[in-house]
């Protein structure tokens, strides 16, 4: 008999996150390691009267096309990759990778060029024109990177999914009320003092329709209105490169000076990707309280309960923001020892804990 909490997990997504209706037609992307969570969606839809199809890749085939594609290839996708992207009603994506670090030698600008090909398709799961979650499923190589056995990694994410969503997401609206009226947020902790307009943006609430584990509600910040230091304990991983000790100034918005420990090239080079790369795309708050340590795994670093990130690049437009970049990487903060929110000068959160 399979592992119960692998079903629980698939009803989480396909009725909770994406709500699968009759006849719709469900793109499953994954890999072949996700094989026992992809059974149990592809079955759940069918069962809901829906079309599953699952699509799966590697790493390994990654790194094949990124090391042999000519140039022109990383401009253009398949017409029937194409086709699936823009006719799924929801779109269901599993991170289970084999090794994380497979693209690790891969020129950046290489996987820069591609991403931007693909972006098109992606704007309208963005846009929620189709639904759409991300989420994955435990793997030996995740473990590692979480410096957990494979069965502990295994309890620690079963134990951040399969929760009760409702109760969460009411949580979290009763913070996000008092961040919707404030004109700017100050984040303080040692090495941190930093302060971010938020004048007419709404924030929108993660409570697992979209990233599953869900736990957060985010923000895009004022473009202009982002002045201050920042630095970050934990290492922050983009596109399999592993960057430690960053420290970020802004000023007027735009990060004008970066430092790493570890990285610091990498960490330049992604700045200067493009124009929006150097300011920030979101403010996020985490109040998942079911995660309580880091794994170099932002989907789930990033919704800790007593912890704050920032992305810099991309802005959701839903968020009202505006500023334009195929760089979204976000960046996660503890604050639970020492860190104090305050908004408009009003103390709200010291410690990781609500003052309200």
């Amino acid at each position: 008999m399979g592992d119960p909490r692998i079903r629980q997990m698939a009803q989480v997504l396909i009725d909770h996150s994406i709500r699968v209706q009759r006849d719709e037609q469900v793109l499953i992307q994954s890999t072949p390691l996700a094989m026992p969570l992809v059974e149990e969606l592809y079955r759940l839809i069918l069962e809901r009267g829906g079309h599953p199809v699952p699509f799966f890749t590697t790493e390994r085939l990654q790194r094949i096309f990124y090391e042999a594609a000519p140039d022109e290839k990383l401009d253009t996708l398949p017409g029937i990759i194409r086709e699936a992207y823009l006719q799924a009603d929801a779109l269901i994506s599993i991170d289970a990778p084999e090794n994380r670090r497979e693209l690790m030698q891969i020129d950046p600008k290489r996987l820069q060029r591609h991403r931007k090909a693909k972006a098109p398709l992606l704007d309208r799961y963005m846009r929620n024109e189709a639904k759409w979650v991300v989420s994955l499923f435990p793997t030996p190589s995740l473990a590692q990177d979480a410096d957990m056995p494979l069965s502990q990694y295994e309890d620690f994410v079963f134990g951040a999914i399969n929760l009760d969503w409702t109760r969460m997401k009411a949580t979290m609206e009763t913070a996000k009320a008092l961040f919707d009226k404030a004109r700017e947020v100050r984040i303080e902790a040692p090495g941190t003092n930093l302060v971010i307009g938020l004048e007419d943006r709404h924030g929108v609430i993660d409570g697992g329709e979209n990233n599953m584990p869900g736990g957060e509600f985010f923000y895009a910040p004022v473009e202009h209105q982002t002045e201050g230091t920042i630095t970050f304990e934990w290492p922050q991983v983009y596109n399999g490169r592993e960057v430690s000790g960053i420290r970020l100034m802004f000023r007027e918005g735009k990060v004008t000076e970066a430092t790493a420990e570890k990285g610091e090239d990498f960490l330049h080079e992604v700045l200067e990707t493009d124009e929006g790369a150097r300011y920030l795309g979101e403010l996020g708050i985490g109040c998942n309280t079911g995660i309580t340590r880091y794994t170099k795994n932002t989907l789930f670093d990033e919704k800790i309960g007593g912890t704050i990130h920032l992305a810099i690049g991309q802005a959701y437009e839903e968020c009202g923001g505006k500023n334009r970049s195929t760089v979204h990487w976000d960046m996660v903060k503890d604050l639970r020892e020492g860190g104090r929110i305050y908004l408009d000068g009003r103390l709200v959160q010291e410690n990781g804990e609500w003052c309200f």
